[in-house]
């Protein structure tokens, strides 16, 4: 039996599969971003800086729900942009010498309110399953991603995100409580 280089299927490279990705993703990316930006050229921008940012992202191709860490990856990419935006606009010239250290110190009320709060979260997180408070901990103050996070502890990536959706609620209602 003789095989021929035409017939044999390889597997297609890392490169080659996120070009498939790029392919398939731009249009709703596009769109996504459009909507969100309502300009369609700030949109093209923004499709290329998340795509020239997953390039650099090793293990991308290897993860479960990629297209889930693309749009996670673009929704974090807005919020990034929103906070540039904002820093620019509130970043004007700055008189020195009128600056007063005492106005940027947070009120009485919202000393107490932040104390109450982070005591909801504080009991909040306590309930949790140990599994599902160590997911918190490691996404949210450790900032790893889901694909690290399902590494470490030696699960899926879909059950981390399932842990974090539950887990985000839970905390979500606490601060609700009382508010």
């Amino acid at each position: 039996m003789s095989l021929s280089v035409s017939s044999l299927r390889l597997e297609p490279s890392g490169e080659e599969r996120f070009e498939a990705l790029t392919r398939r993703l731009r249009a709703p990316l596009l769109s996504y971003f459009t909507r969100r930006t309502g300009s369609r050229v700030e949109g093209e921008e923004l499709v290329q800086d998340l795509f020239v940012r997953l390039l650099r992202r090793r293990g991308l191709m290897a993860l479960e729900n990629v297209d889930g860490y693309v749009f996670e990856a673009a929704a974090n990419l807005l919020r990034d942009k929103a906070r540039r935006d904002r820093a620019r606009i509130e970043g004007g010239v700055v008189d020195l010498d009128r600056m007063d250290p005492a106005d940027d110190l947070p009120g009485a009320e919202q000393v107490v309110g932040g104390r109450q709060n982070l005591a909801r979260i504080r009991a909040a997180l306590k309930s949790l399953p140990p599994r599902a408070r160590t997911i918190v901990i490691l996404r949210r103050f450790e900032d790893m991603s889901h694909a690290e996070i399902a590494a470490r502890l030696r699960i899926s990536v879909s059950a981390v995100e399932k842990h974090l959706a539950r887990s985000m609620a839970v905390l979500r209602d606490a601060l609700r409580e009382d508010a």
